[in-house]
């Protein structure tokens, strides 16, 4: 036996063991989605909803883990979520938190505030804005409530496609402040681009019963 030869058999000897966890790994990953997938809809309904969204989300991919809060956080195509689960009437929350940021003395600024309300008009998920003073920044965050349950059909198409309807809310906040912008910077005149949003129910608004002696 050559030198070479015990040396390839040295290092295939330490290596054993890693790919044997590997292959362990992979196995009970694979026995989880397996199982989930011969789970009927009476055995889903069964389980809980935290431990329903954990097993669909590993399904699709994702590495869910519960954080102090007892959301249950995970990266989805490079973005973080989290979502806060109410088990009692199946709804849950799915939060894209911080997806973008822009800073507060952005002349563009204006216009995100506009498209924003518009673009929530239209879209099944909805987008807020905060200010961080210390930062100087406001972030963009973007949330969904929706009923989950296996009632709705197969529950990993159902999530991929809820998740994936945040990225197109991405796209339509993006590419509609980009054209505005640059439809501002090519005009001479000083008045911004107006977009409508919920100004377009302003009309009907109802004014908040406040008592005038406090």
């Amino acid at each position: 036996m050559t030198d070479l030869t015990i040396l390839i058999a040295v290092i295939a000897l330490a290596l054993w063991p890693l790919t044997f966890l590997l292959l362990r790994i992979r196995h009970e990953r694979k026995k989880r989605r397996d199982h989930l997938d011969r789970m009927t809809k009476e055995d889903l309904e069964k389980i809980g909803t935290e431990e329903l969204v954990i097993a669909v989300l590993k399904k699709i991919g994702c590495q869910p883990e519960t954080n102090e809060e007892g959301h249950i956080v995970f990266k989805y195509q490079g973005d973080d979520f989290y979502i806060a689960v109410e088990d009692e009437a199946r709804f849950i929350m799915i939060w894209n938190p911080w997806w973008a940021s822009i800073s507060i003395e952005n002349p563009a600024l204006p216009y995100l505030k506009e498209i924003v309300n518009l673009v929530n008009v239209e879209s099944l998920v909805t987008t807020i804005y905060t200010a961080d003073e210390d930062e100087k920044n406001v972030g963009l965050h973007s949330k969904c409530h929706t009923l989950f349950t296996p009632k709705e059909g197969p529950l990993d198409e159902y999530l991929k496609a809820m998740l994936d309807h945040f990225f197109i809310t991405h796209d339509s906040i993006k590419e509609n402040l980009q054209q505005l912008s640059n439809a501002a910077s090519e005009s001479d005149k000083q008045e911004r681009v107006k977009v409508k949003g919920f100004a377009a129910y302003k009309d009907n608004s109802t004014p908040l019963p406040v008592d005038d002696k406090q």
